[in-house]
């Protein structure tokens, strides 16, 4: 049985570390949002996936669409296109922008094909095989466009979640420098101080720690599950738009809120945390009574924060679940009165 004492410290830094990625994930939600990272991810994904000449003049006419236009403000790109609104249109702009797509799917090829210019770019060889693997069926016709966009865009969500494991770590660095969040001198003062570390305990024990995770909106849901059951009208598109719009006001307020938040929660451990420390009775700077050897064990505890910060506040969330049951494991049952 491991000693009650280390997993009482395991228990309050995995705590620490939770905060820690929660409070880096809410900077660099709010940065993204700010920037609409997710927007531009998506345009580089549509610019790699729908390759028509020089100018990409089919990523710019589907930006231009009605049907994807009205995703965002004016002047703006979407940060995400429902598939059912990508396919129809894109096979409007391939088959003359009309506005009314041909019945049936052989219709629909010879309307492609007519249109030379789509038609003969590496996009429009892609989507007319497409079509013509689904024979008379329309149906299933855009059913494989629809698959066709939604595995281009399963790899630009792994470019998206490249950069952001970048961004976080750089969020994660700058939050543990400033605040001075070093693991090592954290957890030694957790050894040797046995009140702060009940106190931590006690904190981790009793935080409602599923509230402490990032929660989507139903909104926010429905548009990142793609979950649309008809064929988007000119009312659905401004819904859409409206979503969209109200998501990203709102995560950006939200996510500042967060991070303030959580900043304000792990100065509430009364953990050495910061630069500053009080010694008879007066605030004095670490940084000046440290050695050369102290600076190294300094920055080697303020990375191993920032590796641990980097990591994501879900890898954490469950680590502490399972400390918190294996405490609870190690505890004798209490017997009723008579057994």
């Amino acid at each position: 049985m491991l000693n009650s004492s280390i997993l009482d410290i395991a228990l309050g830094m995995v705590f620490l570390f939770v905060l820690v990625s929660l409070l880096c994930s809410a900077v660099n939600e709010m940065i993204a949002q700010f920037i609409r990272m997710r927007a531009k991810n998506l345009e580089a994904g549509l610019t790699n996936l729908l390759q028509s000449g020089e100018a990409n003049q089919l990523v710019t006419h589907l930006y231009q669409h009605p049907l994807i236009n009205g995703l965002s403000k004016a002047g703006e790109r979407p940060s995400y296109i429902p598939p059912k609104n990508f396919t129809l249109a894109l096979m409007d702009i391939m088959t003359g922008n009309t506005g009314k797509l041909p019945a049936d799917n052989q219709s629909l090829i010879a309307k492609i094909e007519s249109q030379k210019f789509f038609a003969q770019t590496e996009a429009g060889k892609s989507i007319i095989l497409l079509l013509h693997e689904a024979g008379d069926d329309a149906e299933k016709a855009r059913r494989n466009v629809e698959s066709w966009y939604n595995d281009a865009m399963d790899r630009v969500g792994g470019w998206y979640k490249q950069k952001t494991q970048i961004i976080i770590f750089g969020i994660a660095f700058v939050v543990c420098t400033v605040l001075n969040i070093d693991a090592i001198k954290i957890s030694q003062t957790l050894w040797t101080d046995i009140a702060l570390r009940q106190a931590l305990v006690e904190a981790a024990s009793s935080a409602e720690l599923k509230s402490l995770m990032p929660q989507q909106s139903s909104e926010q849901q429905s548009i990142a599950n793609g979950e649309q059951s008809a064929a988007p009208s000119n009312d659905q598109v401004k819904v859409d738009a409206a979503i969209s719009n109200a998501v990203m006001t709102e995560g950006i307020e939200q996510s500042a809120k967060n991070a303030g938040a959580l900043a304000e929660q792990i100065r509430g451990l009364n953990l050495p945390i910061g630069w500053k420390e009080m010694k008879n009775g007066k605030e004095v700077w670490i940084c000046k009574e440290l050695d050369a050897m102290g600076w190294i064990v300094k920055i080697m505890g303020i990375l191993i924060t920032t590796f641990a910060g980097s990591l994501g506040a879900p890898f954490w969330f469950q680590l502490l679940n399972k400390i918190v049951d294996l405490r609870a494991a190690g505890k004798q049952p209490g017997k009723s009165g008579g057994q």
